[in-house]
């Protein structure tokens, strides 16, 4: 069997809205169920941006990627957005939980099919409502008794559950496993740089090229409409001064953070110049709403439509770790990507790393070797500023990804990203014009 190329022919997503679970109201997309906004982002692929080029009826496959399946993300299979978009009952369709990394798994299994032949024309989406997620009664997330001591599966000396639970206390742990090497200083300055990327990129206009408009609401106010068409949470005058001293919102290890500390009280303030933790909602992302889709093709099928190629994907990876630390995932996913595309690090002329915080971004560039250029990653900003609608992300940074390589005129990027439990995924692709 001949392995196909696969390419992705489009990318749109919706802006990305500041979830605000204990106010509703304050959120501008706090009333928008998360298959509400992926629907969005279809017809606006196939209505406006095809122009007729694809139709629904074209699509073989639909893969729609979420943290959970329950309340608002009830997703009968994957086929609520699709129905949302008046899309033909014939399309097959998945619903998939990767935590962050769905959205790009769901655009890994459709480069997949594709490449063995199994379809031709695939969409790939992830999308997520925090505020929604979030403002439900707690039932499905109370304490499992497995997590309790005393019980027969209880296994916190082996993987310590209560840090892997909270996002939070892993970006803590990672963070002092990289002492000595990162200050918070640099988490706060990586940070800062997010925000100031992306504001560059909103006042040039670069993501009004990916962005469907979407009525929504005044924020606090849900009787005004408002057309929303860019992203909430960036902050335009982030400065080290204003982010630097920021409570903490994580535990350190010797103050019972985390199980078998890594560090002495001592030893902590000597290499942080803290008793503090040193995550806070400067260096980490916020919560949003939003969602992010990409259509994929075989080169038949870009050829019959009469479409060019954003980018090709190359070759894609994924990867599990401790999840007490789960923001080291995305290197094992990117020597994964990277060897199966016989590529080095080096090759690589753009990157895309998750900014879930400060510490992931930095610990990934530490690990695959990129110290010296930062100025190559995510240089549009990343979640800390954009936002990260969990899975809408995974498509977010591989579409984003694949403009920057036009605008570059670059040849190849790698995308990549953490997964809450302790995984990372990974996706390699090529600008064929450059």
């Amino acid at each position: 069997m001949k392995i196909r190329d696969v390419y992705i022919t489009d990318y749109v997503r919706t802006p990305f809205s500041r979830s605000r679970p204990r106010e509703p109201p304050r959120d501008a997309f706090g009333n928008l169920r998360p298959d509400e906004l992926t629907a969005l982002t279809l017809i606006d692929m196939f209505d406006n941006r095809l122009k007729d080029k694809v139709k629904p009826e074209d699509v073989d496959e639909f893969y729609v990627g979420a943290t959970h399946f329950n309340y608002e993300n009830i997703a009968f299979g994957g086929r609520y957005s699709l129905f949302l978009a008046k899309f033909p009952a014939k399309i097959s369709s998945t619903a998939l939980d990767r935590q962050c990394g769905s959205g790009m798994t769901c655009a890994s299994i459709g480069y997949n099919n594709i490449a063995m032949g199994y379809s031709d024309v695939v969409i790939a989406t992830g999308k997520n409502n925090a505020t929604m997620s979030r403002s439900k009664r707690p039932t499905v997330r109370e304490t499992p008794p497995s997590m309790r001591k005393g019980h027969e599966f209880f296994v916190d000396d082996v993987v310590d559950f209560r840090c892997s639970y909270s996002m939070l206390q892993t970006a803590q742990k990672l963070s002092e496993m990289n002492a000595g090497i990162f200050t918070k200083e640099d988490y706060d300055r990586f940070s800062v740089r997010s925000h100031q990327l992306a504001a560059k990129g909103q006042d040039e206009g670069f993501f009004k090229g990916e962005i469907v408009p979407v009525m929504a609401h005044t924020e606090g106010d849900e009787d005004t409409p408002m057309i929303i068409d860019h992203d909430l949470s960036v902050r335009k005058n982030a400065t080290y001064e204003g982010t630097k001293d920021l409570r903490a919102l994580s535990k350190p290890g010797w103050d019972g953070g985390y199980y078998r500390p890594l560090l002495s009280k001592d030893e902590y303030v000597k290499a942080f110049g803290t008793e503090l933790g040193l995550v806070t909602a400067g260096n980490s992302c916020p919560i949003n709403a939003g969602a992010a889709t990409l259509l994929l093709m075989s080169e038949d099928a870009m050829k019959k439509h009469d479409l060019d190629p954003l980018a090709r994907i190359v070759s894609n990876g994924y990867g599990a770790v401790d999840p007490t630390v789960m923001g080291r995932g995305p290197v094992p996913a990117t020597w994964m990507a990277l060897k199966h595309a016989g590529l080095t690090i080096d090759d690589i002329e753009f990157c895309e790393i998750n900014e879930a915080f400060g510490s992931v971004g930095l610990n990934w560039i530490h690990e695959v070797g990129l110290e010296d250029r930062i100025d190559d990653i995510n240089i549009k900003g990343g979640a800390i500023s954009i936002g990260h609608p969990i899975a809408a992300t995974g498509p977010r940074i591989v579409g984003t990804l694949a403009r920057i390589l036009k605008e570059k005129n670059a040849k190849l990027g790698l995308a990549t990203m953490c997964c809450g439990g302790g995984q990372g995924t990974a996706m390699i692709i090529e600008n064929t014009d450059a």
